[in-house]
């Protein structure tokens, strides 16, 4: 039996550190759990006459983040070990690995825009090298050069909205932008300003969690080894919907922004959805459903629920690690389950989706629109609820009632968790609230955008009746069209053919 290659000094060196990370991390975390937010300013830098700090802020959404990140990095460090033992790479692998795992970990923690950005480039910079571990599979090479330009796409507009940041407000420093956000005029040119910032950090975050249509290049990256794609799946692509939760007491004040997330996020959510139930390739099923659960999450902080995006990111991020890592005996366990195909019940999905609308109007009337996010949240989890929930030959009146209590049960569970955990935090993420935005008189932008993202996913709905149903002419293009991810990956393929021979035959 081999020795593992943990022997290895540099090996070593990097794993070790990893586990050494998480226990500052938990260190932090203490720090700001019992003595309160506060800013470790290490050293300051001037360049071309603007000074800006290099500082960390410990806060709770930053204790939380570096805790889920260093945790997961370490423990994919560990699974890295055997899976990886023998590979002539190992060590490559290793070093890329902690190159991204300590920038993400300094991104979370940064005090303000600069320190974000050059953080954000360097995780780039090391999931790149880390998506280029086999250079002599081609497939992998295209995917790791489409998912390089794509980021930079979102790069050049995270650039300019931070110069328009600091040409309006003076400052880089995320403390000192929430407040003078809070201070601008309605019909200003700050206002204005705002906007049109809040869109070009929307785009910039867009790209970096793989929302439609900067989506293309996830799903071909599954000739990465298990742990790149764990660590990509459950680390690197929060990034985006972390941006936006910073950033939040900034952005709530750009409604044209909200807006932008919320649709694009409920196409990602929808669109994502309906391929991976077409899919048979475990990996491919698991990249559209992170694709999936991003645009979930975008649509959160599109609605305003800060909070529960914060909440997503961390649940989701320890279920794909994991999901990824345990690919093989996913694979095995499929082969023991059976498909359920029987007929659903129409009219039940007709009453589940007329409830989910009841549901996002009676937030808009309750406690004067607060938890209007949340009812509409809830709204689209009862479409998942009724979608995954099968009558077979058995009718309503016989199943109904047990579907009610089951569904009850679980609901009152969930949602005691979640307010246990927010009532906990409540002190800590205020700073994520309020969550109405778009008030203008009588009129409420955000009551519109719950609408239009229900209706979107309601038709997403309608349209995965029609892929698991009885199959006819139309339902088949459907589903084939589906199945090929809607055509991106060979649309985009061409662009990137002279990238890739280009990478090969470095």
């Amino acid at each position: 039996m081999k020795k593992y290659s943990k022997n290895n000094s540099s090996i070593s060196f990097v794993h070790n550190g990893l586990w050494i990370f998480f226990a500052i991390a938990l260190a932090l975390a203490g720090w700001g759990l019992f003595r309160g937010d506060a800013i470790i300013n290490l050293f300051s830098i001037e360049l071309a006459g603007v000074r800006s700090a290099f500082a960390f802020k410990i806060d709770t959404i930053s204790s939380l983040m570096i805790l889920m990140i260093t945790l997961l990095g370490a423990i994919i460090s560990k699974y890295s070990l055997r899976y990886l033992n023998g590979e002539k790479r190992q060590v490559y692998f290793y070093k890329y690995l902690f190159l991204t795992i300590t920038s993400v970990s300094i991104l979370v923690l940064s005090n303000n825009l600069i320190m974000f950005f050059a953080m954000w480039l360097l995780s780039s910079f090391g999931l790149h090298k880390l998506l280029l571990y086999s250079p002599d599979r081609k497939q992998a090479v295209a995917a790791a050069w489409k998912k390089f330009f794509v980021s930079r796409l979102g790069d050049i507009a995270l650039l300019f909205a931070i110069v328009i940041t600091y040409q309006t407000f003076g400052t880089f420093d995320f403390s000192k932008l929430f407040i003078a956000a809070n201070g601008i005029s309605y019909n200003s040119q700050e206002a204005y300003n705002l906007s049109v910032i809040g869109i070009l950090f929307v785009l910039g975050a867009m790209s970096k969690s793989a929302q439609f249509p900067f989506h293309f290049w996830l799903p071909e990256t599954m000739e990465t080894p298990a742990p790149v794609s764990a660590l990509m799946h459950a680390g690197i692509i929060n990034a985006g919907g972390f941006l936006i939760i910073r950033l939040s007491p900034m952005l709530k004040h750009a409604e044209t922004a909200h807006l932008v997330l919320t649709f694009f996020g409920s196409i990602t959510a929808v669109f994502g959805a309906l391929v991976m139930i077409t899919q048979n390739d475990i990996k491919k099923k698991l990249a559209y459903s992170t694709i999936s659960q991003m645009g979930v999450m975008m649509v959160s902080c599109g609605l305003g629920a800060y909070s529960l995006a914060l909440f997503h990111i961390i649940a989701h991020s320890f279920y794909k690690s994991h999901a990824f890592l345990s690919t093989g005996f996913l694979v095995e366990e499929s082969k023991k389950a059976k498909f359920n195909d029987s007929k659903q019940s129409i009219a039940f999905l007709i009453f589940g989706v007329l409830v989910g609308y009841l549901l996002i109007t009676l937030g808009s009337v309750y406690f004067e629109k607060q938890y209007l996010a949340y009812f509409a949240y809830a709204a689209i989890l009862l479409l998942g609820f009724v979608q995954s929930f099968n009558f077979g030959q058995q009718s309503f009146e016989k199943t109904g009632i047990k579907f009610f209590v089951i569904l009850f049960c679980i609901l009152i569970f969930s949602l005691s968790i979640f307010f246990i955990s927010e009532s906990f935090l409540h002190e800590k993420l205020a700073v994520l609230t309020p969550m109405t935005w778009g008030e203008n008189g009588s009129f409420s932008l955000q009551l519109v955008a719950c609408y239009i993202s229900y209706t979107i996913f309601v038709i997403g709905l309608g349209v995965s009746v029609l892929l698991i149903g009885p199959k006819n002419a139309f339902t088949n293009k459907l589903y084939l069209y589906f199945w090929n991810g809607g055509y991106f990956a060979q649309r985009t393929s061409s662009f990137f053919n002279q990238s890739t021979a280009k990478e090969g035959a470095s």
